[in-house]
């Protein structure tokens, strides 16, 4: 899959981070392919955790690397926890049957990450921008 639907306003400007938003991103694509198929989608979604969670110790490891802390971190992992829980009840709601399409879920990871990149990772990335520099 490319990235030609990748939206550009999403970027912090930080490769690795950048990189991982848009596995995310083709993720999502992907899981809207799969909303016919339960088992599709479930292992869809169990890749999509999988990857987030990689994603987010990678944000948190690089956050305690840069001493980035207050209370802008504190929500910033906050918001990290809010999209875990939801992320699980949606692998129980497909589990159980509660959840039979894939699109709604698509929809709100594509809206979480689009906000949550704008209010917070790009808060971040700009705080580890200041300390690498002030580093070299």
């Amino acid at each position: 899959m490319d990235d030609s639907s990748w939206d550009g306003s999403l970027a912090t400007g930080d490769p690795v981070v950048d990189e991982q938003h848009r596995e995310i991103h083709r993720i999502l694509e992907y899981a809207e392919t799969a909303d016919d198929r339960p088992e599709e989608m479930m292992a869809v979604l169990e890749r999509l955790m999988d990857h987030v969670h990689t994603h987010f110790a990678t944000e948190e490891d690089l956050m305690e690397a840069t001493s980035y802390t207050g209370p802008a971190a504190d929500d910033h992992k906050a918001d990290h926890h809010r999209l875990t829980d939801e992320a699980r009840g949606a692998v129980l709601g497909l589990r159980s049957g509660e959840i039979t399409s894939m699109r709604p879920l698509v929809e709100m990871l594509q809206d979480w990450l689009a906000s949550h990149v704008q209010d917070h990772d790009r808060v971040f990335i700009e705080h580890m921008r200041a300390v690498r520099a002030g580093s070299e």
